[in-house]
């Protein structure tokens, strides 16, 4: 048999037992049925039921009458509240119901007699020395204009020298201020970057226990990369390849052998400490000079980096994981000559990726191909016509290979 909750009510004053409203279960979803009854007193009747202290308003006023299936209490009190223009404000644990004219009149009162009682209090001054951040930062922070939490009579000064920030306010905005200033000044966590930069024979990178997974792609579809080709390279297609390290202890063994080997060079092997969300960046190479000539005919030499250079945003992001924002420039000298001086060839990888904190990235990608041509010749024999081809040999060699940058980042907590 279908349940209701059928309340009739007869007479304009509301009469409900206390006894059965009290065992209503907090948010029920029952049929209610309201005939003709103050509007006042439903209101009290369901927030009761809800559990909700309510006081109302004596301008609440009117009857209403409710007929509703299956419905939430609590919606059914928002729904009374929203067709007769109330409005609801806290107070404590307890709500005031009232119109909504009436509350943004009390409200308005409410922010005079707070502007009037900050106007008549005694200044308060306290002094802070900071010890992790920039006094001037966060002196900066508690008077912007779009969030003050200075009051009209506040001022806050900063004494550089000693990073101590002074503040001179009524007692509630410094207290609140004091507890700004807690959460703001403690150690930040910073990230220690250890970098490699290697170049290596590309038949010899699963020696270093490295399979890239990256589909190659045109360079001038690829995004996040920017080339600029010249005659003596070979660029060919290429692509952003990321690999990780599952074991990064072992990377300094197999590079030095390879390197021993002939087929890798180490070029840097950097370590670098920042903050979170700081900027870190190593670049080695050198100055090429180019002179200038103005227009009236005056020279001045300038100089151009052609360096290889890496530089990491890192990001603490939850599960002692790190964001990494990595971008790789190699600017070096090609063979090609204008008026006399080579020009600079451009390769650069910008890209984000997420590790774990000890965990070791592989970032490749820029590749390189060298051709070389040799010949070897018996003397005397060799120059004699005709027969002299017979004693003569040419060989030529082609290499490939790829800038390898190892990025492992390590979260370092800093105590107080």
């Amino acid at each position: 048999m279908r349940k209701y909750l059928l309340l009739l009510f007869m007479l304009p004053t509301l009469i409900i037992s206390t006894t059965y409203a009290s065992k209503l279960p907090a948010n029920p979803s029952l049929a209610i049925e309201l005939e003709n009854v103050k509007l006042a007193d439903a209101i009290r009747f369901i927030a009761k039921s809800t559990h909700h202290t309510v006081i109302v308003s004596p301008l609440v006023q009117g009857y209403v009458t409710v007929h509703l299936e299956k419905t939430n209490w609590d919606k059914v009190f928002d729904l009374l509240l929203a067709a007769h223009g109330l409005a609801e404000w806290q107070v404590g644990d307890a709500w005031f119901i009232g119109l909504q004219e009436e509350l943004i009149k009390r409200k308005q009162e409410q922010v005079k007699w707070h502007d009037a009682s900050e106007e008549a209090a005694q200044l308060s001054t306290k002094a802070w020395q900071i010890h992790y951040a920039k006094a001037d930062e966060i002196a900066h922070l508690l008077q912007d204009e779009h969030y003050s939490l200075l009051s009209k009579r506040g001022h806050v000064r900063v004494d550089v020298r000693t990073n101590i920030l002074c503040v001179q306010d009524v007692a509630d905005r410094v207290t609140e201020m004091q507890r700004l200033i807690q959460r703001l000044d403690v150690p930040v966590k910073q990230v220690l970057i250890e970098a490699r930069l290697a170049s290596v024979d590309s038949d010899f990178e699963r020696e270093l226990g490295i399979q890239f997974i990256a589909q190659a792609m045109p360079a001038a579809n690829m995004s996040g990369v920017t080339t600029s080709s010249h005659a003596g390279l070979n660029t060919g297609q290429y692509s952003v390849s990321i690999a990780k390290l599952a074991n990064g202890s072992q990377l300094d063994v197999r590079l030095s052998a390879l390197e021993n080997a002939g087929h890798a060079k180490l070029i840097s092997s950097p370590s670098l400490f920042t903050a979170n969300q700081q900027a870190a960046s190593i670049e080695a190479g050198e100055e090429i000079p180019y002179q200038e000539v103005s227009r009236s005919g005056a020279t001045a030499v300038v100089f151009k980096k052609a360096a290889l250079g890496l530089k990491v945003v890192p990001q603490i992001m939850p599960g002692n994981k790190v964001l990494l924002q990595l971008q790789v420039n190699q600017d070096k000298p090609s063979s090609r000559l204008v008026l006399g001086v080579p020009t600079i060839s451009t390769r650069q990888i910008m890209t984000n990726v997420l590790v774990k904190s000890g965990q070791t990235i592989v970032l490749g990608g820029i590749y390189e191909s060298n051709s070389e041509q040799g010949e070897e010749r018996f003397p005397f024999l060799s120059q004699i016509p005709l027969i002299g081809l017979l004693f003569q040999q040419h060989n030529s060699r082609e290499s490939k290979r790829e800038l390898l940058v190892f990025v492992t980042p390590k979260i370092i907590t800093m105590s107080a």
